[in-house]
């Protein structure tokens, strides 16, 4: 992969720093099924509604969803094909869902050994939350 300049580590930044809020990734996840009414999505996330107003604005002002009106009712949906596959992938390699690069699939060495390290969330009693990589069922954090 080529080296990235000053501008576009910039920009891909800021794309990702939109998906790392947890309600714009909520909703976001949401309209991988298909374009919601602000309404469904206010009931499918708990989010209310002046939060999810804030959070729909940025996401479109982005670029990443577009609105549409139907009578009385504001849908949300993707502005595009490109848009929708990157939450889809980025949702399934937070989630490990992903297949590997076939580089991190053989059979032994290194790249054995990475693939065998899972993440774990642990909550601290403050609340805060921490990634923990576990190798063979064996904190190494």
């Amino acid at each position: 992969m080529n080296r990235l300049d000053n501008e576009e580590a910039r920009k891909l930044t800021d794309k990702l720093k939109l998906f790392a809020q947890p309600q714009r990734f909520m909703i976001l996840t949401l309209l991988l099924d298909g374009a919601l009414a602000v309404s469904d999505i206010e009931t499918r996330t708990g989010i209310g509604q002046p939060t999810l107003s804030q959070q729909i604005g940025t996401l479109r002002r982005a670029g990443i969803i577009a609105a549409r009106r139907d009578s009385r009712s504001m849908y949300y949906s993707f502005t595009n094909d490109l848009e929708k596959e990157t939450v889809r992938i980025l949702l399934g390699l937070l989630r490990g869902q992903i297949e590997p690069p076939s580089e991190l699939r053989a059979s032994s060495g290194p790249a054995k050994e990475k693939l065998s390290q899972r993440r774990e969330t642990v909550e601290s009693p403050g609340g805060a939350f921490f990634a923990r990589v576990v190798r063979h069922g064996h904190d190494i954090s």
